[in-house]
């Protein structure tokens, strides 16, 4: 055969696969519709859920890799703008999703049709990134088959974990705003002195509180129900002794890990976020928000096991079967320990096998530098493959399985001349007055995260909290530093523990602007964000038109108020805030010989978790001072103030609260002025308060002591 011939005879060989390559590609269409819908998870029927296509949770969408996507998302809102965020899907940013940063919103009666190639397999999901949405109902999840399947299954089955409030999102940000332990209450989880006595932990409980710490924060909101697929407890399969099952689980919850376990089961791991993972055994799975993993059971007998998801926090879980006949319950979890020392329930968050991150230099690579894989090129078919072949149905069992336990079937290192950009993240906050932030700012004052295209990009979250946090990335796979070296893991949501540190690496191959947020989706609203945004990415002329009106960029105002009316004193408080400025109001009157009026107006600005700047102005005993001075947190949380007025005369503030049992509670406050004409001035209350807006009880002041009540709103 001639050159030319054999020339001709590959260019028509090389057409005829780009050809049945089109010809398998089909376009999969989908038209969903969120709408205000009233609604009952619960028992109560509730007029603030959002349902896409009627349910809670959306319907699930299904490809096969290599499939046109083409979603029209319909607006049936009467006032409210929509969106939905594909989680864990490569595609071009325009149709990320999220408005304001990528992708313009869906106005009221409006539509948009997404479009783009799907280049992965494995399990995803979907959800709103419009204010507060998701928890309210908007979200769903996302099933990718691969070209050719290779882990062979009888059934399979997507499981999507939610949690559910009673509550209107709206209120609930508002009620963590007025105090960060706002439900603590709800759900029987207040700390106190007696508890600690009573778990041998007195002294950690002080040793917090010497740090300026008020305990160990597993979550934030008081849930009325967790759900499996929107429900409670449910029939998921029926299966027969033998028949080997895939499970795809997601835990959608807004600001939920949960605990999953299977009947009394190891279960087989073979994927997490989507991403095949040499497969491991476990016990239990501990999983963030908006993490994924699919595992693989073999029904051992006619039984019917439960899948039971447990909120970390201990306040209930949700159930769901498989298989047929006698009930094989999960093991139940025991509450975390309010009092237990720095080890978050229990939780092993280990970081990178032998290394200090919180002392990590990033210019020391004594570490291989190694990152995620080239998405746009990767097979994912042989990655399936790899592990297929590694699958095991017997071996080591992992009791909780964490991201040090997981590992790539192939490699995931890259070429060693990558260039490299590191940066140290450091995740921070304050419950008492629900602020999170990133290096010491929120997104509404430090947006973006600059990368360069082609650029190796390792980010080391350190978490200077007592939460753990999801962190995830848009647009991206990221590899998960530990142990396992080259063969590191590919996540998209990584979980920081409290007090840790874990170290993401990526390759900037994806030019645009993409969200990298806590999945706590109050966190998230409260500023734990920021923007990544590519030297080489230039916004749309609409997308640059429309950026000032993203509501992470805004501060809103927050408000909390108190009344104590007691026979001797009463007094009224009301404070308005944002994330660093605070307008406060306090008006008193106290029985002395008679009753005497005073009260205080201040401005304060907060630098960081302790110190405030105070100016405002005083009145005692008919007489007005301006004042100036400094608000500080002290060891043992000692809140102080120290002001001078414009006499020249001091004055300090001294408050502290003592939690003495669950429901009983000491405040203390001791007012020294220089200047003696005007007084000085002690209060010390001992109060019974079953929940977070009522006490009552005594009130023991320099002059007098009385009995009173106390509500707070």
């Amino acid at each position: 055969m001639t050159r030319s011939a054999l020339s001709l005879s590959f260019l028509i060989f090389t057409f005829l696969c780009f050809a049945s390559e089109f010809a398998l590609a089909k376009t999969v269409k989908y038209d969903l519709t969120i709408a205000n819908t009233p609604m009952s998870l619960t028992g109560k029927v509730v007029d603030f859920a959002l349902s896409v296509n009627g349910g809670i949770p959306a319907p699930t969408l299904e490809f096969t890799e290599g499939d046109d996507a083409e979603i029209t998302l319909h607006n049936g809102m009467a006032a409210e703008e929509v969106s939905l965020h594909w989680h864990g899907i490569l595609l071009p940013p325009e149709e990320d999703g999220v408005t304001y940063v990528n992708t313009p919103p869906i106005f009221p009666g409006k539509s948009r049709t997404f479009k783009f190639k799907i280049r992965q397999h494995g399990t995803y999901w979907y959800h709103s990134h419009t204010m507060l949405q998701e928890q309210k109902g908007v979200f769903g999840a996302i099933v990718i088959h691969p070209k050719k399947e290779t882990v062979k299954v009888d059934k399979e089955a997507v499981v999507v974990i939610s949690d559910w409030s009673d509550e209107n999102a709206d209120q609930i940000i508002r009620n963590l705003k007025k105090d960060g332990d706002y439900y603590l209450f709800k759900k029987n989880s207040v700390r106190s002195i007696s508890g600690a006595i009573a778990a041998g932990q007195l002294g950690t409980h002080f040793a917090n509180e010497w740090n300026r710490m008020g305990g160990m924060d597993v979550s934030d909101v008081g849930y009325d129900a967790f759900l499996i697929n929107g429900k409670r407890d449910s029939q998921l399969l029926m299966a027969h002794p033998g028949e080997r099952i895939r499970l795809r689980i997601i835990n959608a919850g807004s600001s939920s890990y949960f605990f999953v376990s299977l009947g009394q089961l190891p279960m087989e791991v073979i994927s997490a976020d989507g991403q095949d993972v040499v497969p491991v055994r476990a016990k239990e799975i501990l999983m963030g928000m908006a993490e994924t993993y699919d595992i693989l059971f073999t029904v051992p007998e006619h039984k019917n096991f439960e899948l039971r998801a447990t909120s970390q926090d201990g306040t209930g879980f949700a159930s769901t079967w498989i298989g047929m006949g006698e009930k094989v319950r999960a093991l139940d979890k025991l509450k975390p320990d309010l009092y237990a020392p720095m080890d978050h329930s229990g939780m092993d968050h280990s970081t990178m096998a032998g290394m200090d991150h919180s002392t990590m230099s990033h210019a020391d690579h004594a570490v291989p530098h190694v990152v995620a894989m080239d998405h746009s090129k990767m097979d994912h078919s042989k990655m399936n493959h790899a592990a297929a072949a590694l699958t095991i149905q017997s071996g080591p069992v992992v009791e909780k399985l964490s991201i040090d336990d997981l590992k790539s079937p192939v490699s995931t290192a890259p070429p060693a001349s990558a260039k490299r950009f590191d940066l140290k993240l450091v995740i921070g906050g304050d419950m008492s007055r629900y602020v999170w932030h990133i290096n010491g700012k929120t997104i509404q004052e430090d947006r973006l995260l600059i990368v360069n295209e082609g650029d190796v990009v390792r980010y080391t979250f350190e978490n200077a909290t007592m939460m753990s946090h999801p962190m995830h990335l848009h647009g991206h796979f990221f590899r998960v530093l530990n142990k396992n070296g080259d063969q590191s893991p590919l996540k998209h949501t990584v979980d920081v523990g409290p007090m840790s540190s874990r170290t993401i690496e990526f390759v900037a191959n994806e030019p645009g602007q993409w969200m990298l947020h806590c999945h706590n989706l109050f966190h998230m609203d409260s500023g734990l964000s920021r923007v990544v945004r590519y030297t080489s990415f230039k916004p749309t002329a609409e997308m640059a038109h429309l950026e000032h009106l993203d509501h992470h960029l805004h501060d809103p105002w927050y408000q909390k108020g108190s009344l104590q009316l007691a026979s001797n004193l009463g007094e009224a408080k009301y404070r308005v805030s944002q994330t660093w400025n605070e307008f406060e109001l306090r008006v008193e009157s106290r029985k002395d010989e008679e009753w005497a009026a005073g009260g205080d107006l201040f401005y304060r600005r907060w630098f960081g978790n302790y110190l405030n700047l105070i100016a405002g102005t005083a009145v005692v005993n008919h007489e007005t001072r301006a004042e100036a001075g400094v608000g500080y947190m002290l060891p043992m949380l000692v809140r102080t103030n120290m002001l001078l007025d414009h006499k020249g005369k001091i004055r300090v503030d001294l408050e502290k609260r003592f939690q003495w049992t669950s429901a009983i509670f000491s405040d203390v406050e001791y007012r020294w002025r220089q200047d003696g004409d005007l007084g000085n001035e002690v209060a010390v209350s001992l109060m019974y308060g079953p929940s977070w807006a009522w006490a009552a009880g005594l009130k023991l002041t320099d002059h007098s002591l009385g009995a009173g009540l106390q509500y707070q709103f």
